[in-house]
C-alpha cells in the first residue's frame, strides 16, 4: 500500500528533526520512494510503500516529541481514474 507522510515540526526543533532524519532507519518492510524537506515550511514529506498501517507507528513514533505526523494512503492519479 502506498502512503504519503507529511510531518510538521516546530521551527525551534528544526535541528533535532534534521539530525533524526539523517540517522533514521526505516523498518525493513517499508520501501521509501522519496523524501523531501519543504523549504521554509518546517515540514518533511516521505512517500513510501508499506504492508499495513502498523508500519506507520514505527516511522512516526521517534518524531512525536518534535511535531505532528500526518499519514494518508494514496494511489496514483491513473489508478484513481480507473477506479471511478
Amino acid at each position: 500500500m502506498l502512503f504519503v507522510l507529511w510531518y510538521q515540526f516546530e521551527p525551534e526543533h528544526a535541528h533535532q528533526v534534521l539530525e533524526l532524519w539523517k540517522h533514521f532507519k526505516f523498518p525493513s518492510d517499508v520501501n521509501v520512494l522519496q523524501r523531501y524537506l519543504l523549504i521554509g515550511r518546517h515540514m518533511s514529506v516521505a512517500v513510501f510503500e508499506a504492508p499495513d498501517e502498523r508500519s506507520i507507528l514505527k516511522i512516526t513514533a521517534p518524531f512525536s516529541s518534535y511535531g505532528v505526523a500526518h499519514v494518508v494512503p494514496a494511489m496514483t492519479l491513473d489508478e484513481a481514474i480507473k477506479t471511478v
